[in-house]
């Protein structure tokens, strides 16, 4: 197959990506992570390569065996991003059209010569449900569509952390011959459906809620593209508990690049269980919380009051608050914040301007079950008349 029919077929099959109310990552440019102002390419010891600025790092200097200006290229080297507010970071990269909304096609064969639509997405952070689990810079998700030798597509798998879901493509939602990939909250995992889904630590939040994005499609086949057999890791993440993960290495360094056949019959079939979080009484759902969001000057004021549990439900420990804006196309931002007593206030990071905003919320027990997102109207504060 000619590298202008695998890019048609690519085309006619891309994702349309739908997001979670309360997700602040979406797929962008893999770009971001090393053309970002201060961010730097390091060697396992820590000394810098390359610093992402005019002339220097950039995603086409990194290479299977040599950088840009020639010097060898090590396993262990890492992207690094300077600062920690990843959400703040994300939604500057998003900003920038150069970056914002990617996915990168690959068409891959299996053993028996089928072909296999793969489209890779790459996200500036994991922090699942955003509460301080499955944490690393970096993060590249994929979902991937088998052709019959008619051409017809006939069987999808939606990479979900470690493992991933298969189905038939009639199981598939779709807008015509576009499937529709629901993205869970924080950690990007990729579903076939909107929920909570069970997930390894913590379930996984995707309630679809979110934007729903067509992302330009970028291939990696015919192309020499250097970075795509670059060996190191997406971010400076090192694993040091099981609620971390290390950040990732890219496309090329997963097992089904070349052996897609193979993931999708090691990836499980979920639809006949819904993915749900249910029927498992040590999992109990939280009670949505009441909010209540005010401006004052370039800040958020968010008052929650939690309700008392009912049967089947758990006390929130912590509240996910989100601040958006329907007069721009960047992610929510969203934070953890912890809860000590059923009422309390919060003064939500995001620097303000002067535009619409909607404030969402949803509480988290303890075992990171989340309830339903609620969103309220961000009002302005009323001054008194004298």
């Amino acid at each position: 197959m000619g590298t202008e029919e695998a890019a048609e077929l690519l085309e006619r099959h891309k994702p349309l990506l739908r997001y979670d109310s309360q997700g602040s990552f979406y797929a962008d440019s893999a770009r971001g992570m090393p053309e970002r102002a201060a961010n730097m390419l390091r060697r396992a010891d820590g000394s810098a390569i390359a610093t992402a600025a005019p002339g220097g790092l950039t995603l086409d200097f990194l290479g299977a065996r040599r950088y840009g200006d020639g010097s060898r290229v090590g396993r262990d080297d890492y992207l690094d991003a300077a600062g920690r507010d990843y959400v703040l970071q994300a939604r500057e990269i998003h900003a920038n059209s150069a970056y914002a909304d990617r996915t990168y096609g690959h068409l891959a064969l299996d053993k028996a010569g089928r072909r296999w639509l793969q489209y890779w997405f790459f996200y500036y952070y994991n922090d699942k449900a955003f509460l301080g689990f499955g944490l690393h810079e970096g993060d590249w998700e994929m979902v991937q569509i088998r052709l019959g030798t008619g051409g017809a597509p006939e069987a999808m798998t939606f990479a979900q952390h470690e493992h991933g879901e298969r189905c038939s493509w009639q199981q598939v939602e779709r807008r015509g011959n576009r499937p529709v990939v629901y993205v869970a909250r924080g950690s990007q995992a990729s579903y076939p459906r909107s929920g909570r889904h069970r997930a390894p630590i913590v379930p996984d939040h995707a309630d679809g809620r979110g934007a729903e994005v067509s992302p330009e499609l970028e291939t990696l086949d015919g192309r020499r593209l250097r970075w795509v057999g670059w060996p190191g890791r997406w971010g400076s993440t090192r694993a040091r508990n099981v609620a971390e993960s290390s950040s990732p290495r890219g496309p090329r360094q997963h097992g089904q690049w070349e052996r897609p056949q193979e993931f999708h019959e090691d990836a499980v079939e979920k639809l006949g269980l819904r993915g749900m979080v249910q029927g498992q009484p040590e999992l109990r759902v939280a009670p949505a919380p009441r909010i209540s969001a005010e401006r004052v000057g370039d800040r958020a004021i968010v008052r929650y009051a939690l309700p008392r549990p009912r049967r089947g439900e758990s006390l929130p420990v912590q509240i996910v608050v989100s601040v958006d804006s329907p007069d721009d196309d960047l992610p929510p931002a969203s934070y953890s914040f912890p809860v000590e007593e059923a009422r309390g206030t919060i003064e939500h990071p995001l620097k303000l301007e002067d535009r619409r905003y909607v404030v969402r919320a949803s509480g988290f027990t303890r075992e990171a079950v989340g309830s339903d997102t609620v969103e309220v109207p961000l009002r302005r504060r009323r001054t008194r008349r004298r």
